[in-house]
């Protein structure tokens, strides 16, 4: 087992290695500025355009929050205690405290 390992180790190595050193070979040209590519058209109606967009999403995104948050307090799935109870809890002296003798 161990020299099967040995052997993998030394194979991949070796092709590991070979491809590390491959971009050494002088047909490669490395990247430069004149590569990029060149904006075209007017940057400001495209910002504005994209601007537009992103507003659309943003005040539907607020739309659907409170809508759904709004229908989570009208059917009672959620009670967000905005307001003290209605009725206050009973006196101290109508309460009895619970029995613990086991």
């Amino acid at each position: 087992m161990r020299s099967r390992l040995l052997f993998l180790r030394k194979n991949l190595g070796n092709v590991l290695e070979s491809r590390r050193y491959a971009s050494k070979n002088k047909d490669h040209c490395d990247a430069h500025m004149n590569e990029l590519p060149i904006p075209c058209g007017d940057f400001e109606t495209f910002y504005a355009d994209r601007q537009s967009f992103y507003n659309k999403i943003l005040v539907g995104g607020a739309l659907w929050f409170a809508f759904s948050l709004v229908m989570m307090v009208y059917t009672g799935s959620i009670y967000l205690n905005f307001f003290p109870p209605a009725q206050p809890g009973p006196p101290s002296d109508m309460i009895t405290d619970a029995d613990d003798k086991c």
